[in-house]
């Protein structure tokens, strides 16, 4: 440690630590090389679990995703990770968030955790909450295997609820059951957040809904103040199809809604 202190104090030091750094971890041909083979690695995984698997999963990887954008090419985009963004600057310090069909937790850990005082995220399928466990675990969040219509959520009130990209994998004699359950455990300012896929997309999806009145007509009859924002954006995955992505925010009182300004309908194509 005194050896690190008095090398870092000069600028001799300092060279030495560099040019040792550089000899040990390499520099950007070793980079390069790393990175090729974790785009080999991701893009595997990708053909394994959607090309060749006998059943496609219920969940996506979304360090495949992730990885991509942050190193693929400029195919990629940002415009699949707006859910995140949208939910994250609803979350208060301390909040308390229900995360329903959480998949691998990405989204649960990567956009929601940092504010939140506690996190359940609950997921019925098992290789999701095994996935989310390895890959997305924290102190904060709680991932318990749980079937959200038919067992009572792990607590009785939320402060923020999400339910993203989910809702599709519900049949539609179930969906006004869970949405009376949602609006029963929020607290009296909290938000229900989510995103859904307009249009006919989803192999393992029970419902669809086309339009964003197909929507707003379940909401409305739960919650008096709901919004809506749609973006269209070209998936990263599927060159040439055109997705378009609701968003919505729905309360029992318009204040967290008011405060951030989106209290109209939208729409943008991209």
């Amino acid at each position: 440690m005194a050896l690190k202190k008095l090398l870092t104090s000069t600028a001799w030091g300092k060279k030495a630590l560099w040019l040792f750094e550089r000899a040990v971890f390499g520099g950007r041909i070793t980079e390069a090389v790393l990175l090729k083979l974790l785009s080999i690695h991701y893009r595997s995984l990708f053909r394994r679990d959607w090309a060749w698997s006998p059943e496609q999963p219920h969940f996506f990887s979304h360090r495949i995703g992730f990885f991509d954008f942050i190193y693929g090419n400029a195919e990629s985009s940002v415009f699949p990770y707006y859910r995140g963004f949208f939910v994250s600057e609803l979350i208060k310090d301390n909040d308390r968030l229900l995360d329903i069909g959480c998949g691998d937790g990405f989204f649960t850990k990567r956009f929601y955790s940092r504010r939140c005082s506690h996190i359940d995220a609950i997921d019925i399928e098992p290789t999701a909450i095994a996935a989310a466990t390895c890959w997305n675990a924290s102190p904060k969040i709680q991932y318990p295997l749980r079937d959200a219509l038919n067992t009572p959520f792990p607590s009785d009130s939320y402060n923020v609820v999400v339910w993203d990209g989910a809702m599709g994998h519900f049949a539609p004699d179930t969906t006004h059951a869970m949405l009376a359950k949602i609006f029963r455990v929020l607290a009296e300012d909290g938000i229900f957040a989510g995103s859904e896929s307009l249009g006919f997309e989803g192999h393992d999806h029970l419902q669809f809904f086309e339009t964003i009145q197909d929507l707003d007509a379940l909401f409305s009859s739960h919650f008096e103040y709901p919004a809506y924002r749609v973006i269209e954006y070209d998936t990263p995955f599927s060159p040439g199809m055109l997705r378009q992505e609701a968003y919505w925010r729905c309360s029992a009182i318009p204040l967290r809604m008011n405060e951030l300004g989106w209290t109209i309908f939208q729409e943008k194509r991209l």
